[in-house]
């Protein structure tokens, strides 16, 4: 059989891979769009996207004050675009991520296909499969495909920086073209910035060619540093903060006393494991001549990923903040098995000795049962107790209150809806609430203040800390107390005489406590709304034996070490 039968028997075999790939994210995306969206930050980019509508420029509240909360500038613009489709929230959310989704495998194939030297992988068809097949059965891929968040944008910027930057490496692609996605990708996950540095001067040190001049280099990084610092300089001159208000928080300890514990190093490992066959290619068919191409690619996705092991990564399901870096993997690798294509190429290294193919061998299977081994929850216990480092909790605020049980704790999806829809939503404009989790609240919500507690989409909190009495001087007509994983920041609360003289407080009301300010002018709406959330969430328990008598706090924290 001739090369163009085996070419047309594999266009006939991707069609039908393909074809069911895509019916099951069609599928994916229909079940996605029938109910509301768990995944509460993304909700946030409606939120700001709704106040630039109302010409409120990219604010957080009804104030207009200019806030630097979007971490990711970008898909915010995204977000803003796609508001405009006549859609509800979530349904306009999973579905801009999952376009990105389908763009990022082509961006992904593209960036293969753009600097392969074989014939038969400079097609974009034809790597299209060899990308979606392993990334269709991947957690980290698919349980990213529509969360509402900048994840697969990402994911697509960074497949079409690798890519670009491969063929400004053989003098194909333009510098400035390079540097202005490199611009872009950083807009949407700026710890990036650290690959998008690094990748072009490895290229430039390790794999010298005559396109790669000082000169080139230099354009590359000097438009993408002048963008940077310019990026800098407006957003200053808007927000009056030079960072987004997370980079504050995490500065002044907002964190201290933070229950939860995410895990960095399985989040990565989980993420190589989606990676693993890409990982095995590398291993099985990386030659002497490849060595520099592989550590080319690969020490930017390290660099980047030991800054990420120092992060706090809340909310990090699923890998999501290694997701972006798919290509630093898979273009590698697809390029090795594109050497091996090239006759001339593959005749002096077709065959391994003995010894060589047995040890790469070894390595791959040992590989392979590395990330099978990890699939086990005893070996994820393992990896949590190794990684495990101290930290101090508080002592929970002890609350009197006359009921004997406590109120029975709900879903997240539930307490999200049921809070907003049955209780905030109805209540008049101008109405402030007080929350940590503000997303789905935020965006259902337009017509209300929300002061963020976590500080995130709060200027003040961030820039200057929590501070209790600076939140009673605001005036919130309802706080939802802050996640039970806030232990110092509840302490602080429930300890502040100013919180009972001035609030109904209902102890494990929406799972962390809801308190109703006494006299706030819109007091009989929520009553009466308070009343109807109730009943629906917690039918045959008296309200008023949840209310706070007296609150009292030790203090005391203590350390912890491991969940």
């Amino acid at each position: 059989m001739n090369s163009a039968n085996y070419r047309r028997l594999y266009n006939i075999a991707a069609a039908v891979v393909l074809a069911r790939v895509a019916g099951i994210w069609l599928q994916n995306l229909w079940a996605f769009q029938r109910k509301p969206l768990a995944f509460d930050d993304s909700y946030m980019f409606a939120r700001y996207a709704m106040n630039i509508r109302r010409g409120l420029g990219i604010s957080w509240n009804l104030d207009g004050v200019h806030t630097y909360g979007q971490t990711s500038p970008l898909w915010g613009f995204f977000i803003l675009v796609l508001s405009y489709l006549p859609l509800s929230t979530w349904k306009m959310l999973t579905l801009g991520s999952w376009i990105c989704s389908l763009a990022a495998v082509v961006a992904l194939s593209w960036a293969v296909a753009a600097n392969a030297r074989s014939e038969f992988l400079a097609s974009t068809w034809r790597v299209l499969p060899l990308v979606v097949l392993p990334l269709a059965d991947t957690l980290v891929f698919s349980g990213n495909q529509a969360t509402g968040m900048e994840t697969m944008l990402a994911t697509l910027l960074c497949a079409v920086f690798v890519g670009l930057t491969l063929s400004w490496a053989r003098g194909v692609v333009r510098p400035e073209i390079v540097a202005v996605i490199g611009l872009l990708l950083f807009l949407t996950r700026p710890e990036s910035a650290l690959a998008i540095i690094l990748l072009p001067f490895l290229l430039f040190l390790l794999m010298p060619t005559p396109a790669l001049s000082k000169r080139s280099i230099a354009t590359l990084l000097g438009l993408f540093f002048v963008g940077v610092v310019l990026e800098l300089v407006v957003c200053n001159l808007y927000f009056h903060t030079v960072f987004p208000l997370s980079f504050y928080m995490k500065g002044k300890h907002a964190y201290e006393g933070y229950r939860e514990v995410w895990h960095p190093e399985l989040l990565m490992l989980a993420f190589l494991a989606g990676c693993q066959i890409y990982l095995a290619a590398l291993i099985l068919l990386g030659r002497r001549q490849d060595w520099r191409l592989i550590v080319c690619c690969l020490a930017p996705a390290g660099a980047v990923f030991a800054y990420l092991g120092t992060v706090t990564q809340i909310m990090g399901f699923n890998a999501r903040y290694y997701t972006p870096y798919f290509a630093f993997f898979i273009v590698p690798a697809l390029l090795l098995v594109d050497r091996w294509l090239i006759p001339n190429e593959a005749s002096t290294e077709s065959r391994w000795p003995r010894h060589t193919l047995l040890l790469r061998s070894g390595a791959t299977a040992l590989l392979m049962l590395c990330f099978l081994a990890l699939s086990s929850e005893g070996v994820q216990a393992t990896v949590r107790r190794l990684e495990a480092r101290p930290r101090f909790e508080y002592e929970p605020a002890h609350l009197d209150i006359a009921a004997g049980t406590a109120l029975p704790e709900k879903t997240w999806q539930e307490i999200m809806t049921n809070l907003t829809d049955l209780l905030i939503s109805p209540l008049p404009k101008g109405t402030t609430v007080a929350a940590t989790e503000v997303g789905y609240l935020g965006s259902k919500s337009p017509q209300a203040n929300i002061i963020d507690l976590a500080g995130l989409n709060d200027t003040d909190i961030a820039l200057h800390g929590f501070d209790m009495a600076r939140l009673l001087k605001r005036k919130p007509d309802i706080i939802w107390m802050p996640n039970t994983s806030y232990t110092y920041q509840r302490g602080l609360m429930f300890s502040d005489p100013a919180l009972l003289a001035q609030y109904d407080v209902y102890d494990g009301a929406a799972n962390y406590g809801l308190a109703i300010r006494k006299d706030s002018p819109s007091r009989p709406q929520i009553d009466q709304q308070m009343q109807a959330f109730w009943s629906a969430v917690y039918p045959g328990y008296e309200k008023k034996d949840y209310l706070v008598r007296s609150a009292t706090w030790s203090g005391r924290k203590f350390k912890v070490v491991g969940d």
